[in-house]
């Protein structure tokens, strides 16, 4: 097995070539979150005569039969997923079963289905977590032990609950998964999480909890297919947050509607260092609501979009991927410029006393005849001085008194909609890193390395005086930092350290090449666990204060699906 990089489009392939008597036969594999199929963007029409439905016919039927009411085809129209769904569903059939099937071709299936049998907003939101890539998401949730130990043990729960089925798609699962992988029992069992075989488990408590839990036919699915779907066409806003960049950005991006739930657009985003990035984005909207896209920036580098609207399109939210696998990634919101005006973020969030402070007001159609009465940051706070430095972005010089009234408050900015929260605090009472436990992978040479970035959030206690209570109070990034990592001691002579990777200094963890490693004992390969520390002195104190998070360096991962 080989696997490369394909430039430019930004994704995976992984070639397997299966040895035969009369020689090799390649098959391609595309894998990688909404993979290269999906990321063409290709019209698609709607209507009784979209060409989708004749190819779904064509492609589908040799194998799924029609039903004797109303003709749809058995299995493929008794499910709902999301589009990742219908891509990891199409590939299974081309690599399993030897569907004839070719790229254009997966593009209109999978928008069809999608649209046809996919899922309501309110279906998606819970689980967006693994759409979106989040891999460090831990999942805590009520479920019976017999969905944990069946089906929970190989892959995320929101895998299963991203998708509807029928009684008998249901119950037919089970047989499929023993047939796809006939040596599950033993996998299983072996785990102590079942207390009698697979295929009894399964049958027995997932099946039908997953029938009850998850049905093919919901209001909320009834009511989103009726609703009138938005145009997202326009002018937006864009706020978000990028944890190895300085943390909060902002900027501009407006799209224009190629047909057929295409978008084309530019953008441009600044962040906290002042540096800005601009680039265009190409999008397809699945289902009305879930957003696709690949970003070009003018540095060359690609960029993938995973959003998501709310039902009327005014906001859409969600994760930016920054590279090929997802592991480094920026959390973004959309807004639709529309109505008034109206104040959308202010940056930095958390104002401590006794400073002056440059803040940053960003909107949409703020007012050009502002000034400094205008805008209200609350008691002991006191605008010194206010330039204007685009159309929808305001510099703010704030004096913060030492006697400041410590605690939540609002920014006002009068005849502007939108108050937007602030914090203002004497002293970070300590720091935590975020995540507080996370993962990488080895990699560079046959398989991608899993990066894993970190970065420091300030807290204060909240009423109560102590640390790490429920009413502790997060005020955002802090900086500057050091970081650092140490050996996570668990048996004699440890050396995870030497091997496993580095960080730098914004807390970037990139883990080393994959093994083995002769340099190791029994040429183990460059794994283990490590803690990684940051230490951050405020200003006034004379010792610095440390944090730490957990991180385990896993084996290397040769195959990446759009759900884990």
């Amino acid at each position: 097995m080989r696997m490369r990089w394909d430039e430019p489009g930004d994704f995976m392939q992984v070639w397997v070539t299966l040895d035969s008597g009369q020689g090799g036969a390649a098959v391609l594999l595309s894998l990688c979150g909404l993979l290269c199929s999906m990321l063409l963007l290709l019209p698609s029409a709607w209507g009784e005569d979209d060409p989708a439905v004749a190819l779904l016919n064509d492609r589908c039927s040799g194998c799924h039969a029609p039903s004797e009411e109303g003709g749809k085809l058995d299995a493929i129209e008794s499910q709902r997923k999301t589009p990742e769904g219908w891509q990891m569903t199409l590939e299974r059939m081309v690599r399993v079963h030897g569907a004839q099937v070719s790229a254009e071709e997966a593009h209109r299936l999978i928008k069809y289905l999608s649209d046809r049998y996919g899922l309501a907003p309110v279906e998606v939101e819970p689980f967006r977590y693994a759409i979106e890539q989040r891999s460090n998401t831990v999942e805590q949730l009520e479920i019976p032990a017999g969905v944990q130990g069946a089906c929970v043990q190989c892959h995320s729960y929101a895998r299963i609950a991203l998708q509807r089925r029928t009684p008998l798609q249901w119950a037919r699962l089970v047989d499929a998964k023993a047939a796809l992988f006939p040596n599950i029992e033993n996998e299983t069992a072996s785990s102590g999480f079942l207390a009698d075989l697979w295929l009894t488990v399964a049958r027995r408590e997932a099946v039908p909890y997953l029938t009850e839990k998850y049905p093919f036919v919901t209001e909320e699915w009834a009511r989103w297919q009726a609703a009138p779907k938005p145009t997202y066409a326009g002018h937006w806003k864009v706020v978000g947050h990028d944890p190895g960049r300085g943390g909060e950005y902002t900027g501009r991006l407006t799209l224009k509607a190629l047909g057929n739930d295409q978008y084309e657009g530019v953008f441009t985003h600044e962040f906290a260092d002042g540096s800005t990035v601009s680039g265009k984005t190409t999008v397809m909207i699945y289902t009305g609501f879930q957003w696709r896209g690949v970003a070009q920036l003018d540095n060359g580098k690609t960029q993938r979009e995973i959003f998501f609207a709310n039902e009327d399109g005014s906001v859409v939210r969600g994760r930016r991927l920054l590279t090929r696998i997802g592991d480094l990634g920026m959390e973004e919101t959309l807004y639709r410029v529309e109505g008034g005006a109206r104040l959308l973020a202010v940056v930095p969030a958390a104002l401590k006393s006794g400073t002056t402070q440059r803040v940053k007001l960003f909107g949409m159609h703020l007012p050009t005849n502002i000034t400094a009465p205008a805008i209200t940051f609350g008691a002991g706070l006191t605008v010194q001085s206010l330039s204007r430095s685009q159309d929808d972005t305001m510099l703010a010089e704030v004096v913060i008194a030492k006697d400041a009234p410590q605690g939540p408050r609002q920014v006002k900015i009068s005849g502007v909609m939108g108050e937007v929260p602030l914090y203002v605090y004497g002293q970070v009472d300590y720091i935590r890193l975020a995540p507080e436990r996370a993962f990488a992978r080895p990699g560079g040479v046959r398989t991608p390395k899993v990066l894993q970035q970190f970065e420091v959030i300030g807290y204060l206690n909240g009423a109560d005086g102590k640390k790490g209570t429920e009413d502790d109070v997060p005020i955002g990034r802090v900086g500057p930092v050091r970081w650092q990592l140490n050996e996570y001691v668990r048996r004699m002579n440890d050396d995870d350290l030497r091997f496993v990777g580095t960080i730098d200094e914004t807390g970037l963890f990139t883990p080393a090449v994959e093994g083995p490693n002769p340099q190791r004992h029994l040429s183990e390969g460059n794994v283990g666990d490590v803690w990684v520390e940051a230490w951050y002195q405020p200003d006034g104190m004379k010792r610095p204060m440390g944090a730490r998070a957990f991180l385990l360096v896993m084996p290397p991962k040769f195959n990446f699906q759009p759900l884990e």
